[in-house]
């Protein structure tokens, strides 16, 4: 859909002098399409038929109400006048103890009624100052009202051949605001649909815009997905390829070596510690009075005995061993199965070189296997990998999105769709002729 450039109206414009050309010109173009025949119209178009048909009824309704002005004019003089010769004139009393109330209500009346007489009245060239002139001709009525029922007493019977005069003409302006009342609530219900349908124009356009910017964003999210798509295939490419290589595949040996290594590893380790738990129980009865040092080393023997092959001390742990054994064969140490005990603290002395042996070998090995893997390689697997995830999470985001995006553009255009439908029936309302409006 085409972007159609409008200017958002009120149902309230003015006409100013300084842009008759621009408003000659339009309403030249709006007398055209009324005249040509054609049934079809933009959004500006139409913009420009229905302000012209309101501006036409504006005049009317300016037309009509320039009779009704020229009389309150000509009221509100003859109110003045009779306030002036009011104001000039010194009433005479019978009683002078009425004087101060009667001058009072004098005062009043006069200074409240040439204010209102003196104001002007607005133009009739806009809607706007139409509503204006009827505002101000009720507020007026209003005042008179308020002060001719505030010392209505006072004039009838001090004032009275004044009272009669006044009374006259605000009957004459209360029938004259009836009348416009009548002449505006005829316009405003005639233009109700005009303005509903500028409203209604005004949404459409926005919604036009809306739907074209859509519409760019969904290309270039397209064209996004696709680079995205190329990019993801050149990185998988690039995996497969290194993956394939020779050095990643001497990587991979390497690795099920270490994996091999370290199961391995942790085998013996549980068969230290299955073998030492045997003597545990020496362990804990030796532990009764000995210093932090000597418990932190039954603590190694009992929970990670492998360890006292790795200990720059290791002799120590032997000695601890022969020492526990002792106290065990003396007697010292006192067990149900003591003899058991001795047999097993035999076969974990015979085992401590075969068993410090074997850890050293498999420690060997493990740093060896180490030191010959590769990490460029496996740094750039890596790298490939968390960039095909970020690839391929960003990809999925863009789909998501551009499904979000088309579904808003499908509820746009069906929006559009009801809005022109809508359109075109107050046009044929307002114009008699059945237009369709081109998105």
């Amino acid at each position: 859909m085409a972007i159609i450039n409008i200017v958002l109206l009120s149902p309230f414009r003015l006409f100013k002098k300084k842009d008759e050309a621009v408003e000659l010109k339009r309403d030249i173009d709006a007398r055209s399409l009324l005249r040509n025949g054609t049934n079809s119209l933009t959004v500006s178009d139409a913009l420009k038929l229905m302000q012209h048909i309101e501006s036409e009824r504006i005049k009317s309704l300016a037309s009509n109400l320039s009779p009704i002005k020229e009389s309150v004019i000509k009221s509100l003089g003859s109110i003045e006048r009779v306030v002036n010769n009011l104001d000039r004139e010194d009433i005479k009393l019978e009683e002078a103890r009425f004087k101060p109330i009667v001058e009072n209500s004098k005062r009043t009346v006069v200074s409240s009624l040439r204010r209102e007489t003196s104001s002007d009245l607005p133009l009739l060239q806009s809607i706007h100052e139409v509503k204006r002139f009827k505002e101000k001709l009720e507020s007026i009525i209003d005042r008179f009202g308020e002060v001719s029922g505030s010392h209505n007493r006072v004039m009838n019977v001090f004032m009275k051949k004044y009272a009669g005069k006044l009374k006259g003409e605000f009957e004459t302006l209360s029938s004259l605001l009836k009348e416009t009342k009548s002449l505006t609530s005829e316009f405003e219900e005639e233009n109700s649909v005009i303005v509903k349908s500028i409203d209604l124009l005004n949404i459409l356009s926005q919604k036009i815009t809306s739907i074209k910017a859509n519409e760019d964003k969904i290309g270039n999210t397209c064209k996004e997905i696709e680079t995205l798509k190329f990019e993801l295939d050149e990185l998988k490419n690039q995996l497969s390829s290194l993956e394939n290589s020779t050095q990643f595949k001497e990587f991979h040996r390497n690795l099920e070596q270490i994996d091999a290594i370290e199961k391995e590893k942790q085998e013996f380790h549980r068969n230290i510690t299955d073998l030492y738990s045997h003597v545990s129980r020496a362990f804990t009865k030796y532990s009764y009075g000995m210093t932090k040092d000597t418990l932190g080393r039954l603590r190694v023997l009992t929970e990670e005995p492998w360890k006292i092959f790795d200990d720059a001390e290791a002799s120590s742990y032997t000695s601890l061993l022969v020492e526990i054994q002792k106290a065990v064969k003396s007697g010292k140490i006192k067990l149900k199965d003591s003899e058991r005990t001795i047999h097993y603290m035999e076969i974990i002395l015979k085992s401590l070189p075969e068993h410090k042996h074997k850890i050293k070998s498999i420690n060997v090995i493990l740093n060896a296997l180490h030191e010959n893997k590769n990490g460029l390689v496996v740094n750039k697997s890596k790298e490939l990998k968390d960039d095909i995830r970020n690839c391929s999470n960003r990809l999925g985001d863009l789909e998501q999105s551009l499904d979000q995006l088309k579904k808003q553009l499908t509820e746009n255009n069906s929006e559009c769709e009801g809005l022109v439908m809508k359109i075109e029936d107050c046009i044929l309302q307002i114009t008699g002729k059945r237009y369709s409006i081109a998105t």
